[in-house]
């Protein structure tokens, strides 16, 4: 089994996707509707100046907002919007790609600018690491076990092993992944095992038996069962939908 890369930095161990607003025609960059079907609470509006004329400032954990339409003071409003919804973090969509206007967009008050493509499932990731409290991330990047099972979950067997690594019990192992991650033992060693198998569907040609094995999971029945309950996809069909999408950028 191969070492996996350290998944404690991944947001999809740690709570749920919260309150949405979206400003514009976010659909024609990524589909929101992989967004709800995950739990997030999505209200809409038309464009910058109607977010702005609504009250609920503070009923947002994130707000979404399209710039890639052509608007000659976006940037001026994605500053008044950030004033109005302070406790909110702002995260730009764009088509533009470029450094200049991801620094613009950030200057104007965006916590993170994005641009296409953009999967949904990166994006449903990158709203939650915008709604995890610093004190949250400082506790998971500061526990030892947690840390350590995020870099060797490919290789890790059991809890057991865990706990005896440390010279802990079975329940303070589960205690503190919970504390950490909001997510049971098994839940984390999953899904980081399953972040490492991405990027082998995504970057190799393994066979789905060679990826189960290469991240530890003992057949690729067990394998395919825990990533179709994590992601609603077969491992061959992440693969298939991951490559058209890269064909599809690479001709656009």
């Amino acid at each position: 089994m191969v070492k996996g890369k350290d998944c404690s930095n991944r947001a999809s161990a740690l709570g749920g996707c919260g309150a949405l607003l979206v400003v514009g025609d976010v659909d024609s960059v990524v589909g929101l509707r992989f967004l709800q079907e995950r739990g997030c609470s999505i209200d809409r509006v038309a464009d910058l100046a109607e977010a702005l004329r609504r009250s609920k400032s503070d009923s947002y954990g994130v707000v979404l907002v399209d710039l890639s339409a052509p608007y000659e003071h976006k940037l001026s409003d994605l500053a008044k919007l950030k004033r109005v919804y302070y406790t909110a973090k702002l995260i730009a969509v764009d088509g533009e790609g470029s450094i200049e206007a991801a620094v613009a967009a950030i200057k104007a008050g965006a916590w993170d600018y994005l641009h296409r493509p953009i999967s949904s499932e990166d994006l449903h990731e990158k709203i939650i690491i915008a709604q995890i409290p610093a004190e949250k991330l400082k506790q998971r990047d500061a526990d030892p076990v947690v840390t350590y099972i995020g870099r060797h979950a490919t290789a890790i067997s059991s809890r057991a092993e865990v706990a005896n690594r440390f010279g802990l019990s079975l329940d303070t192992i589960s205690s503190r992944v919970r504390a950490a991650t909001g997510r049971t033992f098994i839940e984390y060693l999953h899904q980081c095992r399953l972040d490492q198998a991405k990027r082998l569907l995504e970057s190799t040609e393994l066979n789905i038996s060679q990826v189960a094995a290469r991240v530890g999971f003992s057949t690729s029945q067990h394998f395919s069962r825990v990533f179709r309950k994590h992601t609603d996809l077969s491992p061959a069909r992440y693969r298939l939908q991951e490559r058209v999408q890269k064909t599809q950028t690479a001709k656009s």
